[in-house]
């Protein structure tokens, strides 16, 4: 019975007695009628109560004697009416309770055969969908194997025709890259050749555009090749276009310093009269690393010169503002001589100078920092080019013309097959 009695919560699948429940509803619903009915007779008995104490109190003033009496026999008839009511209640309670469980025990059963159909169709549709799920396993399991063996069989192909594809394209760089190597060799040699004769001639271009940008209101003078005497010529003008000075400029770009280039530039200047000379070399004499002043010749580098130019040329108009002033008292070669030969012009001349050297270092530090910076960023693009056009192909390669074409793609295929030949 207490199995027929028992179910199992469908959701939860928690065990529920039945019994129980109801006759716990059963108790509750017999305590409220019976405090209801109890209430009532509560009532009715303190009417009556209230009704006896009114009739007492008259006896009691007729009859005082009377009272013990009375009382009594109250409390007898009190009782006697509490036991009728009690016995009529549980009477009536105990049909009414046994008319309510067996309608219950009905309805129970009735749920229970319910409750049983419910699970043996759910079990049923759980075979079914069991059996629908390892058919749907076995048609998927087939069709990876044929899209599987397919797919293979595409892989061997593709895979053939790229190789060969591969050893023509080898076979093809390997010559270009011979036929290249010849080529580099035989234009070594003949920069070989020239080289040292270009690079003096881009030394002396270089030093002419300093000068020309630099002093944009003297006259720059390019001596031609072939003929006698130094490189460029530098003619001082004041604001108001008077030549003051004359610098002579005498370049060399090899890898030792030769002491005879002084004694010749001194011998070129003999036609030329100019006021300073000025030797802008590569390679600095031993022990000497900046500029410095030696036989009536200034001796500096490249870097040094804009420095140096700019210095001399303010000494040659400081010289010619005085001669005006104080004509006759000192030729103007032997001031500029005194100038350029003190300790205030070397000074001055030397500032300049640091502040050239470190302007030229933080140069090359950057200049440095961005080759860096861009070669990097050269060779991450060329990876995700390379990577993205390898991606491309092989989709494309399995897929076929399926795949749209990239027209971007595209290109980038024939670019990154077209490098190693351009190396």
């Amino acid at each position: 019975m207490a199995n027929d009695n028992t179910i199992t919560c469908p959701e939860c699948g928690t065990e529920i007695n039945v019994s129980e429940i109801l006759y716990h509803q059963v108790e509750e619903q017999l305590k409220k009628d019976f405090e209801k009915k109890s209430k009532k007779q509560e009532q009715k008995l303190q009417e009556e109560r209230e009704a006896l104490e009114a009739e007492r109190e008259k006896v009691k003033k007729e009859k005082a004697n009377l009272t013990d009496l009375v009382e009594k026999q109250v409390q007898t008839k009190l009782k006697s009416e509490r036991d009728k009511i009690e016995k009529s209640v549980r009477a009536q309670l105990k049909d009414e309770n046994d008319e309510l469980i067996k309608s219950l025990k009905e309805q129970l059963d009735e749920k229970s055969n319910q409750v049983k159909d419910l699970k043996k169709r759910e079990a049923e549709i759980e075979k079914l969908k069991r059996e629908k799920n390892e058919l749907r396993e076995a048609i998927s399991l087939e069709k990876e194997q044929e899209f599987t063996q397919k797919l293979n069989e595409e892989k061997k192909k593709i895979k053939q025709q790229a190789d060969e594809a591969n050893d023509l394209i080898i076979k093809d760089l390997k010559r270009q890259i011979e036929e290249q190597k010849e080529i580099a060799k035989e234009a070594v040699r003949k920069a070989e050749q020239g080289s040292m004769q270009r690079q003096g001639e881009i030394q002396e271009l270089e030093l002419e555009n300093i000068l020309r940008e630099l002093h944009r209101y003297d006259e720059i003078t390019e001596i031609k090749k072939g003929q006698q005497g130094a490189d460029i010529l530098q003619c001082v003008k004041t604001e108001n276009g008077v030549i003051c000075g004359k610098i002579y400029y005498e370049s060399k770009r090899t890898k030792n310093f030769n002491d005879n280039w002084l004694q010749k530039l001194r011998d070129d200047n003999l036609s030329v009269k100019a006021d300073v000379l000025v030797l802008v070399t590569e390679t600095m004499p031993d022990g000497h690393d900046k500029f410095f002043f030696k036989d009536g010749v200034w001796i500096c580098s490249l870097w040094e010169v804009k420095g140096l130019s700019l210095v001399l040329r303010h000494g040659l108009l400081q010289v010619y503002s005085v001669s005006i002033t104080q004509q006759g008292k000192e030729t103007k070669m032997e001031m500029l001589y005194n100038y350029l030969t003190s300790q205030e012009f070397s000074g001055q001349f030397g500032a300049i100078i640091e502040g050239f050297k470190a302007l030229q270092d933080n140069y090359t530090d950057e200049k440095l920092k961005m080759q860096k910076i861009w070669k990097e960023r050269e060779k991450q693009l060329e990876k995700i080019l390379t990577n993205a056009v390898s991606f491309y192909g092989s989709i494309k390669g399995i897929a076929g013309a399926s795949i749209p074409d990239v027209k971007m793609l595209e290109d980038g295929q024939q670019t990154t097959t077209a490098l190693p030949a351009s190396n």
